[in-house]
Order: C-alpha cells, then structure tokens, then sequence
C-alpha cells in the first residue's frame, strides 16, 4: 500500500471517529457546543498521532536514492527501485540498454 493511500485512510478514520464522538458527546449532552469541542479535539489529537505513526512507520524510505555511477557495463543495466525515492546514473558507460523500473 502507498504512502498516499495510508495517511488518505488514517485521514478517513479520523473523520469516521470524530465524528461519532460529536454525535455521541451532543447526544449525552445536548450541549453542541461541547460536541463540537470534542470533535475538534479528536480529529487534532488522533489525526496528528494517526499521521506521525504513519511518518515513523515509512521510516527513511521517502529519501531513498538508487545510483549508478562511473560504472562500465558491458551488456544491459536494470535499476528497480520498491516505493519513493530517487534513481540516478551518471558518468557511466553501459552498451545495452537502461532500464530502470519504480513501484510507488
């Protein structure tokens, strides 16, 4: 699953779980103006943990960088890099073909 995907369904959740604490809070309550307090502090405190989580957990992938350089290749090269990052070749002399190939 991408990056993008996850934090749009942490996002998603947050939503969801705000919004049954405002309709739950206004409920119990009848004081809206409690239960939009509480919906405002849930979709903060949950969406921020939900989304840091979601940052710790990807890790230092997003700044991945899969180089080829001042290499000589007598045949094809192949560069395949899995999710987020950044693919370079330079100085190098390859007499096939340059494949580079990214998921994500």
């Amino acid at each position: 699953m991408s990056t993008a995907r996850r934090r749009g369904l942490a996002a998603a959740g947050t939503v969801v779980a705000a919004a049954l604490v405002n309709v739950a809070t206004g409920m119990l309550t009848q004081n809206w103006t409690a239960a939009w307090w509480a919906f405002t502090g849930v979709v903060v405190l949950v969406g921020g943990a939900l989304q840091a989580w979601l940052t710790v957990a990807m890790g230092p992938e997003s700044s991945r960088t899969q180089r080829i350089d001042r290499t000589t290749v007598g045949g094809n090269a192949r560069q395949k890099l899995d999710g987020p990052g950044e693919q370079t070749v330079s100085g190098s002399q390859i007499s096939g073909d340059l494949n580079q190939e990214q998921n994500g």
